[in-house]
């Protein structure tokens, strides 16, 4: 079988601000034909992504009837794909070997919590005889449920921007789902830092005991957007004393790290125009569900909630496809929940916002194009920490003009796995922080991440 390879563009934001609003008042899930026709193609075009139409029949993701035994760290389920499923059901490059796994992460109060993910090992280790370095990888939103889990999604949901290329630098690779996602506890907690970073850790943990010697004590942890906070807020736990230890640098990407300052801003750009945003409704269900003085019915519109049974048939596009185009006033009566003391508390508890002391060296990546994650809050977080933690801290925050929010990725890669390699390699850095804006060498570099899809034929 020979692999074709197509680039696609799922959304276009340019296309859905260009729609005119309308009246949905009369349509079933106040969705027009407009939107409903964005919907059935998106909605398909993510179906064809997984790996499971319906996660609950693969029974890997079956929580087991003595999980009460296991404490936090432990490894339930080590399952090595076969090598016809790892291009057939997945699409991992060749030479790369898939697992998944099943351990045990923790809750807020760190009771033990079911979680899955997965693992890439390359097909030789660069370091010969020598442990493989390893790389712990924090996804980006992938959506609200269960199903969006990126090891049930084909091409682990970044594909070649991140897990795939750091396996193929001969990185052995322990990407988690988070709790939720894949695994079936307590539904997904969006933006929970805290509980993703403790997802990171623990994979560790976990994978350690599989792999044991073949892997190293140290590793470097890197992420993108949601991923991107999950990396910091791992970097701020290795500092605790529940570190799980070995942390030796952090790879933090576009990284969404306080929720109320993105939402505010989002809403000031946008205007009375359309707002661009899919992603602050998934917040406020994840926190309404903790903390009940959150209604999401006392604060989205009636368009929001007629749309939100059709956003969790599907995960990421699926909500863009429906919310993208449509204003501040189109998805919420009122917007102050944002302001409410109980997300406040919930952006301390869960989220982490902080400044708070890192374990570990940090390198941020950031777009000034980026729509999802702006620069401004970003560098704000940066320069709080550093501020805050000057005499701890090593730091580095490059700016890329004209790039957005998944593009810095591909532009980036070279760096950052320069960077990544020197951290094993034990090349020091100066203490304290510094920050750099990239001058393109051209004027005409593409400023797209295409996502690329394998068609067996």
């Amino acid at each position: 079988m020979l692999s074709k390879l197509l680039s696609i563009i799922l959304i276009s934001s340019a296309l859905a601000a260009s729609q005119t609003p309308l009246p949905y008042a009369n349509e079933p899930n106040r969705c027009d034909a407009t939107c409903q026709i964005a919907y059935r193609q998106v909605l398909a075009m993510e179906a064809e992504r997984w790996v499971n139409q319906d996660i609950t029949t693969d029974s890997f993701y079956s929580t087991p009837s003595n999980v009460s035994k296991y404490s936090t760290g432990d490894i339930l389920k080590w399952e090595k794909i076969p090598s016809e499923q790892a291009y057939r059901r997945w699409t991992v490059p060749a030479g790369i070997s898939l697992i998944r796994f099943f351990y045990m992460s923790e809750d807020i109060k760190g009771k033990p919590l079911p979680a899955t993910g997965i693992v890439l090992i390359p097909y030789s280790n660069p370091q010969g005889n020598k442990p493989f370095r390893t790389v712990v990888w924090t996804h980006g939103t992938a959506g609200g449920t269960q199903q969006c889990s990126p090891s049930n999604h084909r091409a682990l949901l970044y594909g070649w921007s991140a897990p795939f290329a750091l396996a193929l630098a001969g990185y052995v690779v322990i990407a988690p789902d988070y709790a939720g996602q894949g695994s079936e506890a307590q539904g997904f907690m969006y933006e929970a830092g805290i509980l993703h970073a403790a997802d990171a850790s623990l994979s560790v943990q976990a994978v350690r005991k599989a792999l044991g010697s073949k892997i190293t004590k140290e590793w470097v942890v890197m992420g993108h957007s949601e991923g991107g906070m999950s990396c910091w807020r791992t970097n701020e736990r290795e500092a605790k004393p529940e570190a799980t230890g070995g942390l030796i640098g952090a790879v933090c990407a576009s990284p969404g790290l306080v929720p109320s300052k993105i939402i505010a801003e989002m809403i000031r750009r946008a205007g009375d125009g359309p707002a661009g945003d899919f992603l602050s409704s998934l917040m406020l269900q994840s926190v309404s569900r903790i903390y009940p003085s959150i209604k999401v019915k006392d604060y989205a519109s009636d368009i929001l909630l007629a749309r939100m049974p059709l956003a969790d048939q599907g995960c990421f596009y699926t909500s863009a496809a429906l919310y993208s185009n449509l204003t501040v006033s189109q998805l919420y009566k009122n917007t102050s929940w944002i302001q409410h003391p109980d997300f406040i508390k919930w952006e301390t508890i869960y989220n982490g916002a902080g400044p708070h002391k890192l374990a570990a060296p940090l390198l941020v990546i950031q777009g000034t194009e980026d729509t999802l994650v702006y620069a401004d809050t970003s560098e704000e977080a940066f320069n709080e920490t550093c501020k805050e933690f000057a005499s701890s801290t090593t730091a580095e925050y490059r700016l890329y003009p004209g790039l957005g929010h998944g593009a810095v990725l591909p532009a980036s890669q070279q760096y950052f796995l320069s960077w990544i390699e020197d951290r094993f390699n034990k090349v020091s850095l100066k203490r304290g922080c510094k920050k750099l804006t990239l001058t393109p060498e051209t004027d005409n570099f593409s400023p797209v991440n295409d996502e690329w899809v394998a068609v067996l034929s």
